[in-house]
């Protein structure tokens, strides 16, 4: 067998394997604007494929069949499936469209014995010794999680603020907030990086790599860190592929407080703080000019905490489902046994980053909302 017919079952297998694993609805969102509209199965939105040459004005052009993963425009009369969707987002070959989407799938693109990389990085979790493993000092984890964000920092950061500026969250926001991206093509020089400036066992007991002795944040490359006192000491990290599962990674160890806690140690007594589920909608809020905290998954509120809230007028605005009600109502019950200001709740329309991204008066609606809720709760 030649070379062209092997990369050509390659390219077939990778193919087959790719949409076996994509998330259709993940996939097509990432590159759509605010503006698009959901009927059943079927995505509606401008198209926004650069060789297209819209004006970004006017009707939906795009049509998107999520089951099969097809779209088509219809002013340029052009479609086809999600790897051709790629191949015209970003002007390569279907060869490199496919390569390219399976490595964001975490998927072997080799086809030989080597295994894939996704594979060797992934954590220890299913490990039988993985809880045996000794724990860092709070500044020896400060430390590795410093580090690692620099090494990321020093590395292209384009695909992560743009990722985040398609949510509405402007590069100063981003900056401020110390979040990192952390390019693929990176990996390997990072993870030299670190083992150069630190012995295996501790970045091993930090999470930052596995028993296999590699890095474990390759599939998730958007990393927020926690910090406390101005310094970083935990990180959370949130893949920005279509389909990856789960979607959010992390260091080893707990939550150790409300994320983007360390603006509240300026802020005037009696300030409006507002408390949100995720790193999405505490920066949505950020970058519009308003104080959050956010809490990682809406029962994430820690006793302990409250008195870090204790001289503000705290609003939580969680999101409109059941677990966001849930945790809203037994939020209540904890500001008032503490006995100091009462928690206010306002319930919007959708999540924050959502609210912020379809509504251009989301930030007056959000403080009249509030107010009339501090006001209620005296």
């Amino acid at each position: 067998m030649d070379q062209s017919d092997e990369n050509r079952k390659r390219l077939q297998r990778l193919c087959d394997e790719i949409k076996t694993r994509i998330d259709y609805r993940s996939f097509f969102l990432r590159y759509l604007s605010a503006d698009v509209r959901l009927s059943g199965a079927r995505l509606q939105s401008l198209c926004p494929i650069p060789s297209h040459e819209h004006s970004g004005k006017g009707n939906a052009s795009l049509s998107i069949d999520l089951q099969r993963g097809l779209f088509h425009c219809f002013s340029r009369d052009e479609g086809g499936d999600a790897i051709r969707f790629h191949e015209l987002m970003h002007g390569v070959s279907f060869s490199r469209a496919v390569d390219e989407m399976a490595r964001g799938l975490g998927i072997n693109t080799r086809g030989g014995g080597e295994g894939s990389l996704a594979l060797y990085s992934a954590p220890d979790t299913d490990a039988p010794d993985a809880e045996t493993i000794a724990s860092l000092t709070v500044e020896q984890q400060s430390a590795v999680c410093e580090a690692f964000l620099n090494a990321c920092r020093d590395e292209d950061q384009l695909e992560g603020l743009n990722y985040l500026a398609r949510r509405g969250i402007d590069a100063t926001t981003v900056k401020r907030a110390g979040v990192v991206y952390f390019p693929r093509r990176a990996y390997r020089r990072v993870m030299r990086r670190m083992l150069d400036s630190f012995a295996l066992d501790e970045l091993q007991q930090s999470g930052l790599f596995n028993a296999r002795e590699h890095l474990t944040f390759y599939r998730h490359r958007l990393l927020f860190p926690f910090y406390v006192e101005k310094r970083p000491v935990y990180l959370q990290a949130r893949t920005t592929a279509a389909g990856v599962e789960p979607r959010w990674h992390n260091m080893r160890g707990n939550v150790p407080s409300l994320y983007n806690a360390d603006i509240l140690e300026t802020m005037p007594s009696s300030t409006i703080v507002y408390l949100v589920e995720g790193f999405t909608d505490t920066l949505t809020l950020a970058a519009h000019g308003f104080a959050a905290v956010g809490l990682v998954g809406a029962g994430g509120l820690k006793a302990e905490w409250l008195a870090t809230l204790g001289r503000f007028r705290v609003v939580a605005a969680l999101d409109p489902d059941a677990a966001g009600r849930r945790a809203a109502a037994r939020y209540e019950e904890m500001f008032a046994t503490r006995g100091g200001p009462p928690l206010a709740c306002v319930e919007l329309s959708s999540d924050v980053n959502d609210f912020f991204r379809h509504r251009p008066t989301a930030g007056l609606e959000l403080a009249l909302l509030a107010e009339a809720a501090l006001e209620v709760r005296g």
